[in-house]
């Protein structure tokens, strides 16, 4: 299924597909996050979201060094998501109420609940359901979900599932192989052109 147009910070997302977003915790040692980050970009995240102590600095350095990236910071501290947005973050993952500061700063927002909050950018609210169990009727905001046993064939089974029922955005682990499932199911729902055609005899 597309998503549809997503913009965060004056960065558009517009896909045939479900987006990936890499789910990359900010480890002890600064080089571990970054080949993190980087092995991410490769393996073909659409985003990457980052989270932990010191998230700062690595939104700083993923600015510098991927400059169209979409990069989120993944937390509950009002301090670290204002400080994440001046380092250059786009998109607040929030796990506490956070909609004042990304209005203030512009940035796109994902939060379990929605809130009606003024300033907040239009096509830029996402509601984050968590681990998608059940496809359900997720209403009128795209959706960000991650799939339970990520990585694992069951999981990729529930990815594909999920993005065919119009999940907006995937969180993972495993970028490449869940991407590979977001095409799949794209060009099986036809908006996707597939990626090799074969002609069963």
């Amino acid at each position: 299924m597309k998503t549809p147009d997503l913009v965060f910070r004056g960065r558009r997302l517009s896909s045939d597909r479900a987006l990936v977003l890499a789910a990359v915790e900010v480890l002890p040692e600064p080089p571990a996050a970054r080949d993190a980050v980087r092995a991410a970009v490769a393996d073909g995240a659409d985003l990457v979201s980052l989270a932990g102590t010191g998230a700062e600095s690595l939104v700083e350095w993923a600015r510098e060094t991927f400059p169209d990236l979409v990069i989120g910071a993944d937390t509950a501290d009002p301090s670290v998501a204002a400080a994440c947005c001046e380092a250059g973050a786009d998109l607040i993952v929030a796990r506490a109420d956070l909609a004042g500061i990304a209005a203030r700063f512009g940035a796109g927002y994902a939060a379990s609940s929605v809130p009606d909050a003024a300033g907040l950018p239009a096509g830029g609210v996402v509601r984050d359901v968590g681990v998608l169990r059940t496809v359900a009727p997720f209403g009128d905001f795209p959706v960000l979900a991650e799939v339970a046993g990520d990585g694992t064939p069951g999981g990729l089974a529930r990815a594909a599932l999920a993005a065919s029922a119009g999940v907006a955005i995937i969180r993972t682990r495993h970028v490449r192989p869940v991407r590979h499932v977001a095409e799949m199911a794209a060009s099986i729902a036809g908006t996707r052109p597939p990626a090799k055609a074969i002609r069963w005899e």
